[in-house]
């Protein structure tokens, strides 16, 4: 909703009257404080106040930041008011804490430097006695604090300007920066909050979490994990703690590093070996050419039988096939094509994959009648994780299908639909292809370590990939 003009330059001209309206200074720099109305505090969760610290000690700047915030928060208020606005949490205690961290840091630094910037003088001009602290003006917030809210918040408040938070107080900042899939988003949560239970429990904070910490935790906790999930789980926690040191939320070096034992490991015994494998033929021939189990919702069928002859006639991944815009699909009149895969897990994932002539029918079927970048799968477009649906389907139908592989100690069936891709990968080097040119396909930057084919080769030809493709074959129906 538009704020109308009378309105606007009514205020305006009382700004311009008042310069300092709205302006508050806090240690030398100044605030934007604005009081919410009575009416419509619900909506900022019972807040009597909008505040932004304008990061300046600049009149004039403050005062065109000041602006800016007067119209956003008309804005807000004209929201609130329709409706429209549902409890927008404004916590003010963080955010004055956050600033405080960074003053704190940064006189620690250079306390000459620090004091003569908040008192506007020369730092030359600063003796030794006259040198400010933060903690002074802390003080002032922390007595505030107090009387408005309340001894708790006041230590929380003290808490946070020391980082004495739980684990996980950074994490969504730290997700958002990270930007991974949905999938991966969502696991590394949920292991870093099982490593905040533990230390909650344990009565540990941010700061606490030391090298010795750190082993404990791994020792009682992660090493006994099959290797995969311990893997994972440390690497969660590491990444994390490489952003809270690259963001000054912790110093010192990362204790989680080297946290992992060399194996020693010289043999191996009877059954040690267990890895996840491509899918024998009778199991292909089993999963494409049954018929649809019972029990299953048939809409998913077509989407199911699609997705497995893609994955194993070019090697994709999941998620690689799903998300496919119909522009990513191009074919001439005579059916010749690529996959061009535009974004993946690696460097080496971008690429241009030849499309197997025994898939042209499925390509062309799904494109009729779309958009450019609609997509391939158009029914798991709007999924919130189409990756994970579209995974859980096929798990059920494979396991409805008796195409299964669990073993005593293994969390998850040795088979799975990345066993499409092991499938395709194995057909094409038993085809006598070259491992350089399968990497290229699949998209794995192993097959090209060496100097001469990383650095120096500018890659295989179209004509070797679509060759490298089309050897792989899919089994015959098998006859019952």
């Amino acid at each position: 909703m538009i704020i109308p003009a009378k309105v606007g330059l009514k205020r305006w001209s009382e700004m311009a009257k008042s310069p300092k309206k709205y302006l508050n200074q806090r240690g030398y720099k100044y605030w934007f404080k604005r009081e919410i109305p009575k009416a419509i505090r619900s909506s900022f969760n019972n807040q009597t106040a909008y505040l932004v610290n304008l990061e300046t000690s600049d009149l004039r700047e403050a005062a065109k930041r000041r602006d800016e915030l007067v119209r956003e928060t008309d804005l807000l208020f004209t929201q609130a008011r329709d409706g429209q606005l549902q409890n927008t949490k404004i916590d003010k205690i963080a955010k004055l804490a956050e600033i405080w961290r960074g003053e704190i840091e940064e006189a620690s630094k250079n306390p000459r430097a620090w004091s003569a910037r908040i008192s506007h003088r020369n730092e030359a001009d600063i003796l030794d006695e006259e040198v400010s602290s933060p903690m002074d003006f802390i003080e002032e917030d922390v007595e505030t604090i107090t009387r408005e809210h309340g001894a708790k918040e006041a230590q929380r408040f003290q808490d946070l300007i020391h980082g004495h938070v739980d684990i996980d107080h950074h994490i969504e900042a730290y997700l958002k920066e990270a930007d991974l899939a949905p999938k991966t988003t969502n696991e590394r949560r949920n292991l870093i909050k099982t490593f905040t239970r533990w230390a909650n429990k344990e009565g540990l904070k941010l700061p606490e979490i030391d090298r010795l910490t750190a082993g404990r935790y791994y020792t009682n906790n992660i090493s006994p994990l099959h290797p995969a999930t311990a893997k994972k789980h440390l690497g969660s926690v590491k990444l994390y703690w490489d952003y809270l040191i690259i963001r000054g939320h912790v110093t010192g070096q990362n204790p989680w590093e080297n946290q992992t034992l060399q194996s020693r490991k010289r043999r191996v015994e009877r059954g040690s070996y267990i890895t996840e494998r491509p899918f024998t033929e009778h199991e292909i021939s089993t999963l494409l050419y049954s018929a649809f189990p019972k029990g299953m919702r048939k809409d998913f069928q077509q989407q199911i039988e699609d997705a497995m002859r893609i994955s194993a006639l070019s090697g994709m991944r999941l998620a690689e096939i799903i998300t496919l815009w119909v522009e990513e699909c191009p074919l001439d009149q005579d059916g010749i094509g690529f996959f061009n895969i535009q974004q993946g897990k690696t460097s080496a994932a971008a690429r241009k994959v030849p499309i197997h002539p025994d898939l042209i029918e499925i390509v062309r079927r799904r494109s009729e009648g779309k958009k450019p970048q609609d997509w391939l799968f158009h029914e798991l477009a709007h999924e919130r994780d189409p990756g994970d649906i579209f995974g859980k389907r096929f798990a059920n139908y494979r396991e409805k299908l008796g195409v299964d592989d669990k073993r005593e100690d293994r969390r998850r069936s040795l088979v799975n639909f990345h066993s499409f891709r092991r499938w395709f990968v194995t057909e094409a080097e038993r085809a006598g292809q070259p491992e350089s040119t399968i990497s290229q396909v699949v998209g794995h930057e192993e097959g090209r370590r060496s100097i001469t084919f990383k650095v120096y080769s500018g890659g295989t030809s179209d004509e070797q990939r679509r060759r490298c493709v089309e050897a792989v074959k899919l089994p015959n129906a098998r006859e019952d």
